[in-house]
């Protein structure tokens, strides 16, 4: 009897690749290295970023999906006009998503867990601030909204939530890299912000959770919008 390969390691290799790619068009287009109205064509990306042409082609399909670029007719990708309007707008999206998934969440989580989340955000909030603190202040960030998203109860919830997360932490990498000082700042209120949502979800308060997973989101916009496009001083 043949023995059926294991396909897992190349299904997950194949998403990687396709990650990749998404992350790479977004950080560069971030930074302005890709502009408006750019063409995005699958050969010459799979050759700029060593792929084949499977994942570059999938990640422009995501990109299309959250907004990032058109799919058109004999033109292909191209890529949208991306500035503070358009954040605005992402961030009212990931809003929803993101208010339901905690207000849902509340009731499923195990105590101990967001006895782990309070201890290290409480952790970070009084440690001192150098580049290890904040990756892990970044870290951390990421593990508690994948948390809500998949503690909401909804496998379409939390998909919708994951397609956004990879455009968002794109966007803090950019500002990170623009903004050293300021990324650590925000990291500091950003900790103070995950805090109040996890003593709210603690509290099986679902309306208060979702109140200060609002105001954390709409913070945030505020943080991008100041870091990615307002203009650096000159020393």
């Amino acid at each position: 009897m043949p023995v059926a390969s294991d396909t897992s390691s190349e299904y997950f290799d194949h998403g990687s690749r396709r990650e990749r790619v998404v992350r790479e068009i977004l950080a560069r287009l971030f930074i302005g290295s890709f502009e408006a109205g750019q063409k995005m064509r699958v050969e010459s990306l799979a050759e700029k970023f060593d792929v084949s042409a499977t994942p570059v082609r999938e990640a422009l399909v995501e990109l299309a999906g959250i907004g990032i670029l058109d799919l058109q007719p004999n033109r292909g990708a191209v890529l949208r006009k991306f500035g503070p309007t358009e954040i605005h707008e992402l961030v009212q999206v990931r809003r929803i998503l993101e208010c339901e998934a905690v207000r849902c969440a509340c009731e499923r989580f195990a105590p101990v867990e967001l006895v782990q989340f309070e201890t290290e955000l409480l952790a970070l909030i009084s440690a001192n601030r150098d580049s290890r603190w904040s990756e892990a202040s970044r870290k951390l960030d990421s593990r508690l909204h994948a948390a809500i998203a998949a503690h909401s109860g909804s496998t379409r919830l939390a998909h919708e939530i994951g397609r956004y997360a990879i455009l968002f932490s794109s966007l803090r990498d950019a500002r990170h890299a623009r903004r050293k000082a300021q990324a650590n700042f925000s990291h500091m209120e950003e900790n103070s912000e995950h805090l109040e949502i996890v003593r709210k979800i603690a509290a099986r308060d679902a309306q208060g959770a979702s109140e200060a997973m609002a105001y954390h989101v709409n913070q945030s916009a505020q943080v991008l919008i100041q870091d990615l496009f307002e203009q650096l001083p000159t020393s």
